[in-house]
C-alpha cells in the first residue's frame, strides 16, 4: 500500500480512568472490574497502550467526596485512584509512552507541585506531563478544611501564579530535569479555561460531539493562541473519543446497544446525577426534567449545568428518556460505533479536516476495547502512513513533536 509520508500524523492519548468510559461498561460479560484495584492490570494496559504506539495515558485525579447530599451511588462503579501513583507505577513496565497526571492548583502549592513533577519526570526519564486543572467541584473544599471553594476566576488566576512559581523553581533547579519542566496540558472549557489553555497549554483535551464541533473548537484555541503571541502549531488539540469496534457496522451498533442494555433506568439516572452532582433520588423518571431543583441543589457550577439541561428541559422532555440518551454520549464526548476501517477513517478525516490534531482515547469498556483498537484499528493507521511505528525520541516532548521548549509559558 502507498503511503503519504507528508500527511500528518495522528496522535494517541489514552485516557484510562476506571474501567471504562461507558457506565455501564464495569457490567460487560468480559469486563473485569476488581482488577482495576491491582498492578496486573496496570502492567497490562500501561504495555498495552505502548505497543499501539500511544503518545501518552492519563489520569484524572478527584479530590471531592462522591455522594451528592450525602448519598453514595451505588449503582455505578467509577473508582478513581491517585494519579501520580499509578502513572509511576506504569512507568516502571514501559519505556517510552508519556505519562501525564492531573494535579490541581488550587489545592496544590507550587512548592509541591513543583517536587512531585519533577520526581516524575526524573525516575521516568522525561515522560512527565501535567495535567493542569483548578478543580470544579464544590464539596472539594471541605476536604481541605475549607468552607468553600474560591470562585472559577479566581482560581484560574491563582492557577497562573502557581504554575509560573513552579516553572521558576524547575528554572533555578540545581539539577534540570529532563523535560526542563513537564508538558503542560489543560482541559478547561469556559472562557477562563480556554484564554489559560492559550497561554500555557502545549496541548489541549477537550469534548467534541461532531467534526463541527471540533473545527470550531481548534480554530478558537488556535486563534486565542496567536493572539498571546505564540506558535498554533506547537500546541495539540486533542479532543476525547468513546468507542465500540466489531467487524461491521452494523454488528457494533448492535454491540453497543448490548452495552446501553446494561445500564437500566436506575443506573442512567444515577449517572447523570453523578455527572450533576446532585441527588435525583425520589424525583419522577416520568416526569418532566426537575431544571429548578437541579440548579437549586447542583454543587457543579450552576450556569454550567443550565447550558446542559435548558434546552432539553424547555423541549419536555422525562428526566428518564433525558438520563437515558444521556449515558449514549458520555460526558459530550463523540462516540464511534463500526468497524476498524472505518473508525481509521473517521479519524483521519477529523485530523484532516482541522477538527483536531489527534485524539483522545476513551475505550467503552477496559481493557478489551482497547485491546481491539491497537490489534485492529493501530496497523491500518501505520499502514496508511498516518500512525508512527516507533517513538521518535525518549521523551513525551519528542513524542508529541513540540519543538525546542517555550520558556515563557504562564509568567
Amino acid at each position: 500500500m502507498m503511503t503519504d509520508q507528508s500527511a500528518p500524523q495522528i496522535h494517541l492519548w489514552a485516557f484510562l480512568q476506571g474501567i471504562g468510559h461507558y457506565p455501564s461498561g464495569w457490567r460487560h460479560p468480559q469486563a473485569t472490574p476488581a482488577e482495576v484495584f491491582t498492578m496486573d492490570y496496570y502492567r497490562r494496559v500501561g504495555r498495552l497502550a505502548e505497543r499501539g504506539r500511544f503518545d501518552a495515558i492519563v489520569f484524572g485525579d478527584q479530590l471531592h467526596s462522591r455522594g451528592a447530599g450525602g448519598r453514595t451511588s451505588e449503582r455505578l462503579a467509577m473508582p478513581t485512584l491517585d494519579p501520580v501513583t499509578l502513572l509511576v507505577a506504569m512507568a516502571a513496565v514501559t519505556e517510552h509512552v508519556g505519562l501525564v497526571a492531573t494535579i490541581s492548583t488550587t489545592y496544590n502549592s507550587p512548592q509541591m507541585l513543583a517536587e512531585r513533577l519533577a520526581t516524575m519526570d526524573r525516575i521516568t526519564g522525561g515522560r512527565a506531563g501535567w495535567n493542569i486543572v483548578t478543580s470544579a467541584y464544590a464539596t472539594t473544599a471541605g476536604n481541605f478544611g475549607e468552607e468553600q471553594m474560591p470562585e472559577k476566576s479566581a482560581r484560574y488566576a491563582n492557577a497562573v501564579s502557581t504554575v509560573a512559581e513552579a516553572t521558576r523553581l524547575w528554572q533555578q533547579a540545581e539539577v534540570p530535569i529532563p523535560q526542563g519542566r513537564p508538558v503542560f496540558i489543560q482541559a478547561g472549557q469556559s472562557g477562563d479555561g480556554r484564554d489559560f489553555a492559550a497561554r500555557t497549554a502545549e496541548a489541549i483535551f477537550c469534548p467534541a460531539a461532531t467534526i463541527d464541533d471540533g473545527i470550531a473548537f481548534r480554530t478558537d484555541l488556535r486563534q486565542r493562541i496567536a493572539a498571546v503571541g505564540r506558535n498554533p502549531d506547537a500546541v495539540r488539540i486533542m479532543p476525547g473519543l468513546s468507542f465500540i469496534l466489531a467487524p461491521t457496522e452494523e454488528e457494533a451498533l448492535a454491540k453497543d446497544a448490548a452495552l446501553l442494555e446494561l445500564a437500566d433506568l436506575d443506573l442512567c439516572i444515577e449517572y447523570l446525577a453523578e455527572s450533576l452532582t446532585v441527588d435525583l433520588s425520589g424525583q419522577d423518571p416520568s416526569a418532566p426534567i426537575p431544571l429548578e431543583h437541579i440548579l437549586e441543589n447542583t454543587l457543579a457550577p450552576r450556569e454550567d449545568i443550565a447550558k446542559v439541561l435548558a434546552g432539553p428541559a424547555s423541549k419536555g422532555i422525562s428526566l428518564g428518556d433525558f438520563a437515558t440518551a444521556y449515558v449514549r454520549t458520555p460526558r459530550g464526548h463523540n462516540v464511534f460505533r463500526g468497524s476498524p476501517e472505518q473508525m481509521a477513517d473517521m479519524m483521519i478525516r477529523w485530523v484532516d479536516a482541522g477538527a483536531c490534531d489527534g485524539f483522545t482515547m476513551q475505550p467503552a469498556w477496559m481493557p478489551g476495547e482497547l485491546e481491539l483498537f491497537v490489534d485492529q484499528v493501530v496497523p491500518i493507521l501505520q499502514e496508511k502512513g498516518r500512525l508512527r511505528r516507533n517513538y521518535p525520541g525518549k521523551t513525551l516532548r519528542d513524542t508529541l513533536g513540540l519543538g525546542p521548549l517555550e520558556a515563557d509559558l504562564a509568567a
